[in-house]
């Protein structure tokens, strides 16, 4: 019962999928962490059959792209976009981190952050036009909804933050089993993508290996550590530079 308590608060903080209301405390949020690749298969598991019913209808490149793009974001409710948001907002600064941790916290939108949201999503779109529409590629765009979710939460559990906001809450709930399965949920995904088309899963892999690598000390250079919004804005990134590594290494291999 505990760990479908934690995959119901899973769903329901960070997607838009409707879920049974469970208590918000550390026990029922012992394994969230685990739960949360889980999203990345309804996620992935949408933008498969977005990319099936485009080929069935025969939709264009364009409108294709743009489903591409904004299944995860209407699975998530914005809430990993609203995190690079701000993370653009706060680098736009050029403050101390101590500044730009404020500026995190700051509900309002900066212009940085809607020209930094606009050009992301267009740079996605642009990448996803470019992707052959072939079953093993889309698989591949399916389990990078997974992996990304994966390394978030590895990075969420492992990696030192900042302040007592909902990172740390996550972090110090998280119990030693749920880090094991993170890495298995990983390596199940990771092994699937290379099985399935194995020249750009393994690069796909290898580059969100990079990110994941270079997030601790880009978290501490600018803002002292890890929080829930760098956390958000490592998964959009992550999740786009892996995307451009199926969809381009597949084209340079000839899929």
């Amino acid at each position: 019962m505990g760990v479908l308590r934690s995959l119901a608060l899973a769903f329901s903080c960070f997607s838009k999928i409707p879920v049974p209301q469970v208590e918000w405390n550390d026990a029922n949020k012992r394994f969230m962490m685990a739960c949360f690749p889980l999203v990345g298969v309804v996620s992935g598991a949408l933008v498969a059959l977005w990319c099936w019913v485009c080929a069935a209808v025969g939709f264009g490149v364009v409108l294709r792209s743009v489903g591409i793009v904004l299944v995860p974001v209407a699975v998530t409710g914005g809430i990993h976009l609203d995190g690079f948001s701000d993370v653009v907002d706060a680098l736009s600064s050029h403050a101390d981190p101590e500044r730009r941790r404020a500026i995190l916290k700051d509900p309002h939108v900066g212009a940085f952050a809607v020209i930094g949201v606009a050009a992301y999503l267009l740079l996605y779109a642009g990448v996803a036009s470019e992707m052959l529409l072939d079953w093993r590629i889309v698989a591949l765009l399916a389990l990078v909804q997974v992996v990304v979710r994966c390394e978030s939460g590895f990075a969420t559990v492992v990696f030192s933050g900042v302040g007592e906001g909902m990172l740390a809450s996550f972090r110090m709930s998280a119990s030693r089993g749920s880090l094991v399965a993170i890495c298995v949920e990983y390596v199940a995904a990771a092994v699937a993508m290379v099985v399935v088309c194995p020249v750009p899963g393994a690069v796909a892999i290898a580059a969100g290996l990079m990110c994941l690598v270079a997030l601790k000390p880009f978290a501490q250079r600018n803002f002292g550590g890890m929080s829930g919004d760098v956390a958000g804005f490592f998964l959009q990134v992550c999740e786009l530079v892996m995307v451009a590594c199926v969809v381009f290494v597949a084209k340079a291999v000839g899929l």
